[in-house]
């Protein structure tokens, strides 16, 4: 069963076309990550952004966050938040 990835990231409202036009950029490099199975990307108010992305292991998304690739898009997105981001793996109980 996938493991699921919840981040809400709280940005300045000055920063909100920026960080849209970053998060829409970085999502196909995310999606074509080994063991990455969707993505999702929301806004809301506050402006705060949201991803949902399932990976096929723990292990997987544990790559994905070691990897070059997620650090250096994190080390660039970091700077237009104005609280921290929060994140929570989930497995599902009962699907769909």
């Amino acid at each position: 069963m996938p493991i699921w990835r919840w981040v809400a990231m709280p940005i300045r409202s000055e920063a909100y076309e920026k960080v849209r036009s970053m998060l829409l950029s970085q999502a196909p490099h995310t999606r074509a990550f080994p063991g990455c199975l969707s993505l999702v990307l929301y806004e809301g108010e506050g402006p705060t952004f949201y991803s949902l992305s399932s990976w096929e292991t723990t292990e997987a998304l544990e790559a994905y966050r070691r990897s070059p690739l997620f650090r250096r898009f994190w080390e660039e997105l970091k700077p237009y938040f104005r609280d921290s981001a929060q994140a929570v793996s989930l497995k599902a109980l009962l699907g769909v």
